[in-house]
């Protein structure tokens, strides 16, 4: 396997396993289940000089009572630090059975595994598993359906693990199938459960409560219905909406991008009074810790980043003039579903009070694919300011493509890319071009 260049600050174990060795090493011991290729297995990956946390997805999906395969994986920098988390591990006792796998460590590479669905921040993500369990926490979402006059048929239970962030959340898409104990009948859901750490649980379930109250008169668009949440209020769900995301070489993508401009800017005059995003000076602290985490990321581009993050840093405080509207905080063309005629926004985890120039610069940019379908970014934009009351300027679109762009930067290293610094430097280069666009106002 061609070797895979890694920043200077990773933990000395990050190469050994990013090459294939140290995973077939552990194949070998029985310690994990084997794959065709480890990078393309990883599914999330979060390095930081002490240590680094990835998630290592296998090849078996599971069952109503089997976890999907899974391995969270731990690289320290030292032998004291994986140690102390290993045997924290074990006083918690997050072992489960349904793996077939059992915590370990490598006291050589200063490495920890759990296997899924283990998870010391997310101990009731385990109990989805369990079928028993799993049947009470599913019962108050299955709206008039009771288990007096239903039987949920286990054989026919089904979890996909669709994302899953180690520490933070799982998502994951699970389908029901009910009879009915007095008449020859039955049911199929499908729902989009999702189960958090304690600290976000609740915070989380009271957006997605609103939003979806909020959204479900709207003309232009529809979101997934909120179906409830488990006893425990450590699991809650969705209705799953099947459908397609927007195809950029569709013969109708003129059609689809009108209908995206409606719903985006039906969504901001939504009057939802909730939390806020952060206001412009706090972006602006962000902005200088993405400069600073890309220019130790990429070295090379250093002087570059610096430049770009003085110039930009001075058009944030313009935020401050603008009106708020209700803001989606993380759009992109993989939240947007088409179903036939409907149109669907989902994943609301990042809404908030906030600018409207950033929702609609960040689906500018996912669109524009650094610059390569810019007709279709401008068309967006050319759309909304058609119907919105409130016009944006260059400037502000500028800011929010130009915020898009820099917080998707880390992506070709997250996602493991083998070019992962060309690419890297792609994205500055395309945010050093859109910030030309202040200079020539």
């Amino acid at each position: 396997m061609k070797p895979f260049i890694l920043p200077k600050n990773s933990p000395q174990g990050l190469q050994a396993l990013l090459s294939g060795g140290l995973w077939n090493q552990w194949v070998r011991q029985g310690l994990v289940f084997d794959v065709p290729d480890i990078r393309e297995a990883i599914s999330y990956i979060r390095n930081k000089p002490e240590s680094c946390r990835l998630f290592v997805k296998g090849p078996v999906e599971g069952t109503a009572d089997t976890s999907p395969q899974g391995m969270n994986i731990r690289l320290f920098s030292d032998l004291h630090l994986a140690t102390s988390f290993y045997e924290k591990l074990i006083s918690k006792n997050l072992n489960s059975p349904l793996s077939g796998f059992a915590p370990f460590i490598d006291k050589e590479n200063f490495a920890v595994g759990l296997p899924f669905p283990g998870d010391a921040e997310i101990p009731q993500l385990r109990r989805i598993f369990e079928p028993n369990r799993f049947r009470r926490l599913v019962e108050p979402m299955l709206g008039t359906i009771d288990y007096d006059q239903w039987r949920l048929q286990k054989s026919l239970t089904r979890h996909k693990l669709v994302a899953y962030k180690p520490g933070r959340r799982a998502v994951l898409k699970t389908k029901l199938k009910l009879r009915n104990l007095k008449e020859d009948i039955k049911v199929r859901k499908l729902f989009h459960l999702k189960v958090e750490n304690r600290i976000s649980i609740e915070k989380s379930k009271n957006l997605a409560l609103a939003i979806s109250h909020a959204t479900e008169n709207c003309a232009h668009f529809s979101t997934p219905s909120f179906v409830g949440t488990s006893p425990a209020m450590n699991i809650f769900g969705h209705e799953w909406v099947e459908g397609l995301h927007p195809d950029l070489k569709s013969s109708n993508i003129d059609e689809t991008i009108q209908k995206i401009a409606l719903a985006l800017n039906e969504f901001h005059q939504i009057p939802l009074e909730i939390s806020s995003h952060p206001p412009p000076q706090i972006l602006m602290n962000e902005v200088e810790k993405i400069v600073e985490d890309l220019s130790e990321l990429v070295p090379d581009l250093r002087f570059e980043l610096l430049n770009l993050a003085n110039q930009f840093i001075k058009m944030i405080p313009r935020l401050n003039l603008l009106p708020s509207v209700l803001s989606h905080g993380d759009l992109h063309r993989n939240q947007i579903l088409l179903n036939q005629e409907k149109l669907y926004l989902l994943d609301f985890d990042r809404a908030g009070r906030g600018y409207a120039c950033i929702d609609l610069g960040a689906l500018m940019e996912d669109f524009s694919e650094l610059g390569a379908s810019e007709d279709l970014a401008n068309q967006l934009a050319t759309n909304y300011q058609k119907i919105t009351k409130t016009k944006m300027t260059i400037e502000e679109l500028q800011i929010g493509r130009v915020i898009a762009c820099l917080r998707r930067s880390f992506q070709p290293f997250r996602s493991l890319s083998p070019n992962w610094p060309s690419e890297t430097a792609d994205y500055v280069d395309h945010c050093i071009n859109l910030m030309k666009g202040f200079s020539n106002e």
